[in-house]
């Protein structure tokens, strides 16, 4: 679908030959912002292995980046006693952490919120974030249009106004909660002041650089 829009999307491999590229890009390439990569929770097992054999947290920080785990949390069990535990014992306060509590599944969150990975997180400064929730049936008409949520919201979209605006609303109540929050927008590559994104990194011991993936020109990840 991105492809489509002009986005040039590779794949990275737990490889040293992958990191060796997307590392050099970067360095290349010193535009890209951000870097963003999408990683099943199955693949946990061997990213680790491929970040301790290469050690590419350690060379991101060189490049002045900084990594940030943007975790989505549902009803499952296995979202925090597996993945985001995992993530938290291996990682540490090497990188950041947005925990994305999803209310399709409902606003109760009882394997997450008291629990010890959510103390271990906020004690990084790691922050909850709250993605509202949508009807079955409105999800399912947006996946048959065939188009990014954010072009589904132009008039010329096969939507009504009424279907618009519901989308609009959901998508802007998201980005309010994001861009209003200073820390987000710092793990999230969104501040454009990068000095104060490294000063409130050093003042509290979890410096908070640029996250991995995004800006565009004829490179991009």
């Amino acid at each position: 679908m991105y492809q489509t829009k002009g986005f040039d999307i590779n794949h990275l491999g737990f490889s040293r030959g992958d990191s060796d590229r997307l590392l050099l890009d970067l360095e290349m390439f010193p535009n890209i912002d951000v870097v963003l990569t999408d990683m099943p929770g199955q693949n946990l097992p061997e990213f680790k292995l491929f970040e301790k054999d290469i050690s590419f947290v350690e060379n991101l920080n060189c490049l002045g980046y900084r990594l940030t785990f943007l975790h989505p949390i549902s009803h499952r069990k296995d979202c925090v006693e597996e993945y985001l535990q995992d993530l938290y014992q291996h990682f540490g306060n090497q990188v950041d952490y947005v925990i994305v509590k999803n209310h399709y599944f409902g606003e109760q969150f009882r394997y997450y919120d008291g629990s010890q990975q959510q103390a271990d997180i906020k004690k990084l400064n790691g922050l909850d974030l709250v993605l509202g929730g949508l009807h079955n049936d409105f999800y399912e008409l947006l996946e048959d249009t065939g188009l990014p949520y954010a072009q589904a919201v132009q008039t010329d979209s096969p939507l009504n106004t009424i279907q618009r605006s519901i989308l609009f609303n959901w998508m802007e109540n998201f980005h309010s909660s994001i861009v209003s929050n200073d820390i987000a927008s710092n793990y999230l590559g969104l501040s454009a002041n990068r000095a104060e994104l490294v000063l409130l990194g050093v003042s509290k011991q979890t410096p908070s650089n640029l996250n991995l993936t995004e800006e565009i020109e004829s490179e991009k990840w």
